[in-house]
């Protein structure tokens, strides 16, 4: 199928004959400029001067710097997978890549998810460095849907002797460096609504339940030292961005271990429990032994 000449042309267009004529004549436009381009370098080498007609070499591109990411390659971290935008459905598993292109887009980690067989689970893609997508996995929260993948069935209870009782006193790793010190309150803690266990936890229990000093509840993953430790443990230091992403490791250093909160007396002689980093006193209970009076 052809279209005709008039169907061609559309209304105060040109014809084919007007076409062809313009093109004939920007051959000689074209003509006339390559002469006077050779013609400039002749005169150039006559001088002793170099000219060419090709183009400036290409610029390098600059590398576009990215922002620093929280976990580093290798990091064990919990992810949520959800499709719902609100949704939660949180996975563990380890950073394997940074800033990875899929398509036109980078993003920020690549994780490959645990398998429940022990082998390498599928890969997914966390399209943004922020706790509701990605998360230290050495972290206590009260957040049961956070704290699911690391639920333990009542069948597998029996062969885990757990470090702490009720009434230990210990401090928990809220993030990153961010420590809090608190006492136990319950062993194998369920997550439970109205006093019953929440949909998804039957028989399902994880380590510890911990009341902080900041009269805050929190659930502790695993018994780790990496997320639990005595109250009077040295504590690892806080690692740098810098040190997360080059993979450097700090030699750990035999930190004080000072309670955050201390009971004293105020100047009226009352006992009262003191807020080290605030500053902030409330009144407490005398201790039960003088020569100990932490909180």
């Amino acid at each position: 199928w052809q279209m005709s000449e008039a169907e061609a042309t559309p209304p105060g267009g040109s014809t084919n004959a007007d076409v062809d004529a313009e093109l004939q004549s920007s051959g000689a436009r074209a003509a006339d400029l390559q002469a006077s381009l050779e013609g400039t370098e002749a005169a150039a080498l006559a001088t002793g001067e170099t000219v060419s007609a090709a183009a400036e070499p290409p610029r390098k591109k600059k590398k576009r710097s990215r922002p620093a990411l929280r976990f580093g390659i290798g990091e064990r971290v919990v992810c949520n997978i959800s499709k719902k935008r609100s949704g939660a459905l949180w996975k563990r598993g380890t950073v394997l890549d940074h800033w990875h292109k899929i398509g036109r887009t980078f993003v920020p980690y690549v994780v490959q998810l645990d398998s429940s067989t022990g082998d390498d689970g599928p890969a997914c893609a966390a399209p943004a460095d922020d706790d509701e997508c990605i998360r230290l996995e050495s972290r206590a929260t009260i957040d049961p849907d956070i704290m699911r993948p690391f639920a333990v069935p009542l069948a597998e209870r029996g062969s885990t002797t757990l470090r702490f009782q009720e009434g230990d006193r210990v401090a928990v790793q809220l993030d990153t460096g961010h420590w809090e010190e608190g006492g136990i309150i319950e062993v194998w803690a369920v997550a439970e609504q109205d006093g019953r266990p929440m949909r998804g936890w039957e028989e399902l229990a994880v380590p510890y339940a911990v009341r902080l000093d900041l009269s805050e509840d929190v659930m502790v993953p695993f018994d780790s030292d990496t997320v639990i430790l005595p109250e009077r443990a040295a504590r690892p230091p806080q690692r740098s961005v810098e040190e997360m992403i080059g993979g450097k490791s700090r030699k750990p250093q035999a930190a004080a271990a000072r309670p955050r909160f201390t009971k004293t007396k105020n100047e009226a002689g009352a006992w009262v429990l003191m807020d080290s980093v605030t500053g902030a006193v409330r009144p407490c209970a005398p201790p039960s032994d003088d020569s100990d009076n932490s909180g």
